[in-house]
């Protein structure tokens, strides 16, 4: 698992349903870290565009930010226009909204727009920031459907994703939607071997050293697959039940810090923790 940006930017991902008009836990800790004069929402994953940009523009100009501008990139063939590049070069902070995750990377990915978003995120230049399907697709891959019933084989879809972590499944609404089981039956599939659950006004910071930070309302759920044993994946035809042991679970709550490279909880020695500097050691199991 490679390092996603330099000693400067940083990524929230938000569980969804983050609160936007009473404390604004969440959103105030991004613009309270970030410090952006210029935000730019992407509605692109909603079936209702305007919509978030308004919701997202009443929350930010409540915590004082003047400038938040809409791309209301609907189409593919949008996303290059010459007042889209412009914006995402002016950009502080982008915020992407919920909806649908797969019409969001598949709008906008391997276009000039997101290479440029990209190249400005890993300079160091520009925040990403994205709530439900805007967090689900920071992974890769990404993964969307399921059987609510129980462990099916073959029922959870999946497709490539941003990519800004890279090898971790990343699911939103976790507690609320009860979605556990779902990550847990994505990764059985090895796909990739570790997922992240997020709850409802809950996100993480990810510095660029690969140690996130939780923050908001609920709790962060880690699901590493890596040590499964007695799974019968290989051995069943879809819509058969899925049968296995020794899933890792781990469960975070608000201010815990956590390695992605090392997949365990750490202890915070010093306060140095946005730059990947000293001060972080990984705590004792």
């Amino acid at each position: 698992m490679g390092s996603i940006v330099n000693q400067s930017s940083h990524l929230f991902l938000i569980g969804g349903a983050e609160d936007r008009k009473g404390d604004k836990l969440v959103l105030k800790h991004i613009v309270d870290q970030t410090h952006p004069t210029n935000i730019v929402v992407i509605p692109t994953a909603s079936a209702y565009p305007q919509d978030i940009y308004r919701n997202y523009a009443d929350a930010f100009s409540g915590l004082g930010i003047k400038l938040i501008q809409c791309l209301d990139i609907r189409y593919r063939d949008e996303a290059d226009l010459e007042q889209n590049l412009e914006a995402i070069e002016n950009a502080d902070l982008i915020y992407f909204g919920g909806g649908d995750q797969v019409k969001l990377v598949d709008t906008l990915k391997r276009t000039a727009f997101f290479n440029r978003m990209r190249a400005r995120f890993e300079a160091g230049d520009l925040h990403i920031a994205g709530t439900s399907a805007g967090a689900a697709a920071a992974g890769n891959p990404i993964l969307y459907n399921g059987d609510r019933k129980g462990f099916q084989k073959g029922s959870i879809k999946s497709s490539e994703g941003f990519g800004f972590i890279d090898g971790v499944a990343i699911d939103t609404h976790f507690s609320t939607r009860r979605r556990l089981s779902r990550l847990c039956q994505f990764l059985i599939s090895g796909q990739c071997l570790k997922g992240i659950g997020l709850d409802e006004d809950t996100g993480i910071v990810v510095y660029p050293n690969l140690h996130f930070k939780v923050i908001g309302s609920g709790m962060v759920t880690v699901v590493n697959s890596a040590n499964v044993t007695g799974s019968n994946y290989m051995a069943i035809d879809n819509g058969e039940k899925l049968r296995f042991n020794n899933m890792r679970v781990g469960f975070l709550p608000a201010g815990t810090m956590f390695s992605l490279r090392k997949w365990s909880i750490l202890k915070r020695v010093d306060h140095k923790e946005e730059g990947g500097r000293p001060g972080i050691k990984a705590a004792g199991r």
